[in-house]
């Protein structure tokens, strides 16, 4: 029996907090794949023990103070993300389009070389770098003959009395509910099933629009000691911006279901905020061929803010069933603690005309920790510690200078978050690159291209007992980026 009686009251957080803060948004903002100058990039971000690059501030601040000038620079560029969803044998593509800015950095140098000191250098930078880059849109579609959203709807109902469901489940259960798509599993009345009688084989749908990154602005120190031993530090202040929206829909183009046609499921996102960072690095050349570097970065505790809404718009042949319902815009503050990372590297300079690196990154995603003074989130951070391991990243990058040009290239691997047991397991990200640099007495240009590819296992619904078929993601992000630098 429906109600038109309208609760007031104030939502529960388990009802704010089942929209999004989960461990998924905690690897989200913490898996990251930093971009920075050309040369970095084209280079694979392979630079950690080489130093006198803009962007290994944010990597090993150490490596600036291998500078013996100052200088300034800029990375504008754009990237092509494709996607592809393999859906029940039904395979969707799409691509997301966007320019960016990758760096700007400013390097100071202040030299003190002469026989009498050991302090040959002190330099100081302020540099901008992006560490994640999450725009992408992502095409799913087939036809279900499994189950419907609409079982997950119900299932996550199930225990509530439907005059409560308003002030317990708003974003979700409630919609369905006030939209005709669930009803009462009759004689009982406190749990429910879906409107559409066992009958499936709906296409189901779903487009994912994200936009956002995460960018580090660092302020950082270092000296050169008898140009073998150089030490840095850094302070950085990181920029998170992330919305996403989702659009899923089911639609009987068959006319299997009686009386239904379609309905949207329309979910809203907005995610910003910021956080500190300090990182110590330390670089040691015993001799001129070789370099040795190290550095760690302490947590960063990031304070955020959500902003979201949901809407659902259902359709059936008797109008009266057909409905265009809001949740209305909801508000949480939390804040996410991302782990500690280590890093170190290995530099070799091979006749002046050509470099060799090696980095290795350890982080320990399972660190990662969701905080709030509202709500305790046992469960997401039992889930990240359950879900979640460390993991092992390398890069390799390669120079070969010939007059005032150089060839560059570089790859990296970003090992799996995941434990062997789950779902996800395999989804480690390769990137390949390559590019060019050309150098004028007090000017350079480069230029890059790279590739990085990843792959996940994603549900469009998934707990409360129903889980969608799971559908298979891969993305491919294409990245053109120039530098344009100046020595002074």
């Amino acid at each position: 029996m429906r109600s038109n009686l309208i609760l007031i009251g104030v939502f529960l957080f388990v009802s704010i907090l089942g929209f999004a803060q989960s461990e998924v948004e905690a690897l989200r903002y913490s898996f990251l794949t930093p971009s920075g100058t050309a040369r970095y990039s084209a280079m694979g971000g392979s630079f950690g023990a080489l130093g006198a690059d803009p962007s290994v501030i944010g990597f090993n601040p150490a490596g600036m103070g291998v500078y013996r000038s100052s200088q300034f620079s800029f990375t504008p560029g754009f990237n092509l993300v494709n996607s592809s969803s393999d859906f029940l044998g039904s395979n969707s593509t799409d691509y997301n389009f966007n320019f960016k800015f990758d760096n700007f950095t400013y390097i100071g140098s202040i030299n003190l070389n002469n026989d009498e000191n050991s302090v040959k250098a002190v330099n100081f930078g302020i540099s901008y770098n992006k560490l994640a880059d999450f725009n992408s849109n992502i095409l799913i579609s087939g036809k279900n003959t499994y189950n419907s959203m609409t079982d997950w709807f119900a299932s996550r109902a199930s225990g509530t009395d439907y005059r409560n469901l308003k002030s317990q489940d708003n974003f979700y259960s409630n919609l369905a509910w006030e939209a005709y798509l669930i009803d009462q599993d009759l004689p009982d009345t406190m749990n429910y099933v879906s409107a559409y009688g066992g009958i499936y084989g709906e296409t189901q749908r779903q487009f994912i629009g994200r936009k956002g990154l995460i960018g580090q602005y660092d302020y950082a120190v270092a000296i050169n000691l008898e140009n073998k031993l150089y030490l840095g530090t850094s302070i950085g202040i990181q920029s998170i911006s992330f919305i996403q929206k989702s659009t899923l829909s089911e639609i009987d183009e068959g006319n299997l279901i009686p009386d239904f046609k379609s309905f949207n499921f329309i979910q809203y996102q907005k995610t910003s905020g910021s956080g500190i960072i300090f990182n110590l690095g330390v670089l040691y050349s015993p001799a001129d061929w070789i370099r040795f570097g190290g550095a760690i970065h302490t947590p960063t505790v990031l304070s955020l803010k959500l902003n979201y809404n949901n809407s659902i718009k259902s359709v059936f042949e008797t109008a009266e069933k057909s409905k265009e319902l809001d949740s209305k815009n909801g508000y949480f503050d939390y804040q996410l603690v991302t782990p500690f990372r280590a890093n170190s590297s290995l530099g070799f300079i091979i006749a002046k005309t050509a470099l060799l690196n090696i980095d290795y990154e350890y982080v320990d995603y399972s660190l990662s920790r969701l905080r709030s003074d509202n709500y305790g989130f046992f469960d997401e951070n039992d889930n990240i510690r359950s879900e979640y391991k460390p993991a092992h990243n390398l890069k390799l990058g390669l120079e070969y200078r010939i007059g005032n040009i150089s060839l560059r290239a570089g790859g990296a691997y970003f090992d799996s978050p995941y434990k062997t047991d789950h779902i996800n397991q395999g989804s480690y990200a390769l990137l390949v690159s390559g590019g060019i640099g050309i150098f004028f007495e007090n000017i350079y240009l480069d230029f890059a291209y790279s590739n990085l590819m990843s792959k996940e296992v994603y549900y469009m619904y998934e707990g409360y007992g129903v889980n969608s078929p799971a559908t298979d993601i891969k993305l491919m992000k294409n990245s053109f980026i120039t530098t344009i630098g100046f020595r002074f």
